[in-house]
C-alpha cells in the first residue's frame, strides 16, 4: 500500500512540475496585450488634430458654391473650426454666377471656418479673371463681405496701375482700395484721356 502511495504522489508530483513548467514558459496574456499597445502608441500624440492630406473644403452660399479650398495637407483643431495648411494652399472665390472671379495661392495658410476668414502667408499671389494681380507676403480673404486685405509687403498691379504698400483693403475687383503706408507706385484716378 506505501508503494502505492509513493507512486501516485511520484506521478503527481512530476504531472505538477509539467504543467507549472508550461504554465510558465506561456507568456501571459495581459503582459502580451499591454506590450503590444504601448508599441502602437509610441508615435501618436497625446492629443493629435485631424490631419487631411490632398483635401478639398467647399463653402456654399444661398444654394452656390462661394469658394473652394485646396492644400495637400490641412491640420483641423478638435472643434474642426481651424485649421493650419502648412504646405501650400489654393482658394479659388467664385462670384453670384458661379464663375471663377479670383485665385489666391499661399505657400502656408490658416483658415478659420467659423467665420471664413482665410489668411495666406509666405509667398503669396491672387490673379483675378479679370486681370487684377497682388503679390505679397501676408493676405486675408474675408469670405463674409468679400474682401482682401494686406498686412505685409504687397505689390499690385490692376487697371494699368501699380502700387506696393505695406497695408490695403478691397473688394476683389479693386473697385473700392484703401491703401495704407504706399511704399510707391503709379496710379491713376478717373478716366484716361488722349492729348492732342
Amino acid at each position: 500500500m506505501w508503494i502505492k502511495l509513493v507512486i501516485i504522489a511520484l506521478i503527481l508530483t512530476i504531472a505538477f512540475f509539467i504543467v507549472f513548467n508550461l504554465v510558465r514558459s506561456q507568456p501571459p496574456q495581459e503582459e502580451a496585450e499591454t506590450s503590444e499597445k504601448i508599441e502602437e502608441n509610441v508615435e501618436v500624440p497625446e492629443d493629435p488634430p485631424v490631419i487631411i492630406t490632398d483635401g478639398v473644403l467647399r463653402g456654399w452660399e444661398k444654394g452656390l458654391l462661394s469658394w473652394t479650398l485646396e492644400a495637400d495637407e490641412m491640420r483641423l483643431n478638435k472643434q474642426s473650426s481651424r485649421a493650419t495648411c502648412p504646405n501650400g494652399v489654393e482658394l479659388v472665390v467664385f462670384d453670384e454666377k458661379g464663375e471663377i472671379k479670383s485665385t489666391l495661392k499661399g505657400n502656408k495658410g490658416f483658415i478659420n471656418l467659423d467665420n471664413k476668414d482665410f489668411q495666406l502667408v509666405d509667398t503669396v499671389e491672387v490673379l483675378s479673371t479679370n486681370g487684377n494681380r497682388i503679390e505679397s507676403l501676408g493676405i486675408i480673404y474675408r469670405d463674409n463681405n468679400k474682401t482682401i486685405e494686406g498686412f505685409a509687403l504687397s505689390k499690385i498691379f490692376f487697371d494699368e496701375n501699380y502700387i506696393e504698400c505695406q497695408k490695403f483693403i478691397s473688394d476683389l475687383d479693386f473697385e473700392n482700395p484703401v491703401f495704407e503706408i504706399v511704399q510707391k507706385g503709379k496710379f491713376v484716378i478717373g478716366e484716361k484721356t488722349v492729348s492732342q
